[in-house]
Formats: C-alpha cells, structure tokens, sequence
C-alpha cells in the first residue's frame, strides 16, 4: 500500500542513486568541529561523575544493618528480575525495533544504546530533585538514594526519552539527541512529581508519564527540529525498509511484548502485581489480535503490513499501563487491549498521512503506538478511578489510590485529578518539545554539515563497506519510504 504523506505544495523528489546522493550531499568537514561532539559527549559525563560525589549515595537496602540483611535480599530478590526485564525492553526492545530503515541501523541500536546510558544517571538526579522540590516522602535535607527501585524508575524515564528518539530517528546527530535526552528529562521528572505529588493520580505502566509524554514531546520536537519538506528533499532513498532490516525490527518487537508485563508491574506492590501482569498479558495479546485483523481490513492491498505488526501489536500494553493495577477486570483489559489495537494500525493508515501533509515528520509514527494509546489508558485510568468503591479485592482503595486513604477523597475526585493529570502531560510535553526542537537546530552535528544525507549509517560510522546493504527494488524503496514508518 502507498499512502501519500507529502506535504501540500511540494513536489515529492525525484529518486536518486545512492552515489548520485553522494556527490550532492557529502562535503569534507574538519576534525575540530567533530571534536566539539566529542568533548559535550565527554563533558556531559565528567558533570554527572561530579553530581553524584556531591548529591547522591547508595539507599538503606545497599547498606549492611544489623538485622536487616534478610530484609535487603528479599528486596533485591523481589526487584532485581523485573529491572532486568525493563533493562531488556530499553536496551534490546526499543532498539531493535528502530532497525527497520535498512540503511540506519548500526546508528539506531548503538544510538539507543549511549542515549539510555546518559539518561538512567540523569533521571536518578531529576527524579531525586523535582521529589524533593514537591516534598514527596523526602526533602532537601537529604541526598539522593539510590537503589533498585530507583533504577527502575530511571529506566522509565530513559524509556521516554527513546520514544522521543522514534520521532526524530536518522534526522538527529548524537549530540542534538543528547542535549534533547538532558531537557525531557528534566520535564519528564517534573511532570511526574506533578502528577504523583499534586495530583495523586496513579499511573502504574507509565500510559502518561512515559508513553503518552515521550510520543508528544518527541512529535513536537520533531515538528520544530526539521520541516517534514527539508526531510524529503534530504532523505533521497534511504527512507527505506528491507526484508533484512523488517526482520530484525520484529525481534524488537518480540522482546518488547513478551516483557511488556514486567514493565508494567515493576514497581507495584503485593497483590496489585498480579494484577497488573495478568491484565497486561491479556491486554497485549488482544492487541495483538486486533492489529493483525485490523491490517488486514484497513490497507488497500489486501494484505498485512509489517509497520502495523512491529507496533500495534504492543498497543494493549500501553493502553491497559494506567489501569493494570486498578479496579479493572479480565475482560475490560482484554477490550481495553482489543481497542489499542485496532486505533493504533487507524493511526497509522489515516493519522499519519494527514499529518506529513501538515508538514510534520514522525520517523517512527511513535504517536500511532505511544501517544494515542497512552491518553486512552489514560483516560480508562479516569474511569477506574470514578467506578471504585470504599474497597478492591477485598482490601482498603487506599492501597490502590494513596490519595484516597482514609476517606480523604472521593471516587470523582480522584477521576478528575487523573483527567489533570492527561492534561497537564500533553501540555508540558508539547510545549516542551517545541522549545527544545528548536534550540536543537543550534546544537552542532559537523556530521550533518559534511553529510547532508539523512538516514545514513555512514555519516557517524567507520564502514568496512560502505553503504553496502542488499539492493532493494526501486519501485519498493519508493512505497516504503513514503509508508513505512514504524516504532
């Protein structure tokens, strides 16, 4: 199926060759300039190093007590599997599924790769700040704890900060994808103390505070950053898929929905686990279902297409994210799955054309899989909320909604502050990423100055064979770089 997503009064390029691209594009650039990269990279690191003399120590569980050495194992033992699940997901997941441009891959897995290692030490930091600005459970007084639920935590924020990554994939050098990481995340942490602190909305899987603001954010910083007809003039055919670059994009994809349960129940508690895994397992695979059916009916070939089956399978788990571990039931997960589905492949065959139209450019259509069905969980988290009576499950809702403890609030009042708590994600995350996609353009890529191309491995790579992929017929790199644009 070709779906035609260029912008109003622009011509769509004429396909060149990759040499052809070459001789127009690629210029010599000085060792100085790509130095600069280097020492912001390398600086950036030194400034963290510094932090954490100062501003952080090991938590209570890292620390030997008298007495206490049975309760740190039991922590660890309770933790540590699902920290290794989230790590998985963020590291192996996240980056293989933005393989699938079949000459940008080597950037996209190593890119994910240093990105998520800057962000999990920067989010302990604003995490540990913004909880202490909104005095939640700890103050200024005190240095920053750092344990196994923290790095959880940090995982979390990384994990925004990669779906941003979607939105900007092949456009973005190392140090503009850096300085954009160092910025969401000071608002990602933000905007959850707000949420947790002000609000008292609870948003155990992260459909707001992760999926929904790292799609926002990252679409209107890809807006900002780089109009949608610099990117067609500059891309030429390398906004593209192959069957070998499809293939390892699924893996991603595997990894991603087999551990999406642990992501989700990482940090819940007691019975509330079970619930959240048991809600999440059937939520992903009736969007699972859903997504194939929907594929199928909705592209005009007649036929599947790979972009729906790499990421609207995942929909249910970030759907069902901020009601896995409420009031909700088997079959309300299943459908809440069952609906991600179907409205995520929709995003993709209809949202996202409209979209390149208004001239805006989402590599990854992360809005398809992370925003849409993130303010849906978001909103069936709303209606949790405003259908849970004195008790769940036999315990106190207090458990459930620490707000509500004690009879301090009301079920309505607590579906309201959960419907702030939409509002005021996609206010900060829009406003935000317009901002810093902007300043982006004045971080310097020497990369892209000697290189114009985008979507290119060999401008930031040493290349035993230079772009040297598998030939892809022309008349298949056409349709897939116009429709081809999964995360």
């Amino acid at each position: 199926m070709t779906q035609d997503t260029t912008a109003p009064n622009h011509e769509t390029p004429e396909v060149v060759t990759t040499e052809a691209a070459d001789a127009e594009h690629v210029v010599e650039t000085g060792r100085p300039k790509k130095k600069s990269v280097a020492i912001f990279l390398g600086g950036v690191q030194v400034v963290f190093i510094l932090l954490y003399g100062f501003l952080v120590e090991h938590g209570d569980n890292s620390t030997a007590t008298a007495g206490a050495e049975e309760e740190h194992d039991e922590s660890l033992t309770r933790l540590y599997p699902f920290y290794q699940d989230v790590h998985v997901m963020v590291l192996v997941g996240f980056g293989f599924l933005m393989t699938f441009l079949h000459r940008y891959s080597m950037s996209s897995v190593a890119f994910n790769l240093l990105i998520s290692a800057y962000m999990i030490q920067w989010a302990i930091l604003t995490n540990g700040f913004w909880h202490r600005a909104f005095r939640i459970h700890v103050s200024f007084h005190e240095k920053i704890q750092v344990g196994v639920g923290d790095l959880i935590a940090a995982d979390f924020g990384a994990a925004a900060v990669l779906i941003s990554f979607g939105a900007v994939l092949g456009k973005a050098g190392p140090a503009q994808l850096l300085f954009m990481g160092l910025c969401e995340i000071f608002l990602y942490s933000l905007n959850e103390a707000i949420g947790v602190g002000e609000y008292g909305a609870v948003d155990m899987g992260g459909s707001l505070y992760v999926h929904s603001f790292g799609a926002f954010f990252g679409v209107a910083a890809s807006f900002a950053f780089m109009s949608f007809s610099e990117v067609e003039r500059r891309k030429g055919t390398a906004e593209a898929s192959s069957r070998t670059s499809d293939t390892f994009a699924m893996i991603g994809t595997l990894f991603l929905w087999m551990f999406w349960p642990s992501f989700n129940g990482a940090l819940a508690m007691g019975s509330a686990r079970n619930r959240v895994v048991v809600n999440t397992v059937l939520a992903i695979s009736a969007s699972c279902t859903s997504a194939f059916v929907a594929s199928y009916v909705l592209r005009k070939s007649g036929k599947f297409s790979m972009v729906d089956i790499q990421n609207a399978t995942l929909a249910g788990g970030v759907a069902v994210g901020s009601s896995s571990d409420l009031v909700i039931n088997s079959w309300p997960a299943m459908l809440i799955g069952f609906l991600a589905g179907a409205i995520s492949v929709s995003g993709y065959v209809f949202l996202q054309p409209a979209l390149a139209k208004m001239g805006l450019h989402d590599t990854c259509g992360v809005l398809n899989l992370h925003g849409l069905p993130g303010i849906m969980g978001g909103v069936s988290g709303a209606i949790s909320a405003a259908t849970s009576g004195s008790s769940v499950y036999g315990s106190d809702i207090g458990l459930v909604f620490p707000a509500r403890s004690g009879g301090a609030r009301t079920a309505s009042y607590q579906a309201w502050m959960q419907t702030a708590c939409v509002f005021t994600t996609v206010g900060i995350s829009v406003a935000g990423g317009l901002v810093v996609g902007f300043l982006m353009r004045y971080v310097p890529d020497p990369a892209a100055e000697g290189d114009q191309r985008l979507f290119e491995d060999g401008k930031y790579w040493e290349m035993e064979e230079p772009d040297s992929e598998e030939p892809i017929e022309q008349s298949v790199v056409v349709e897939k770089a116009v429709e081809h644009q999964p995360f």
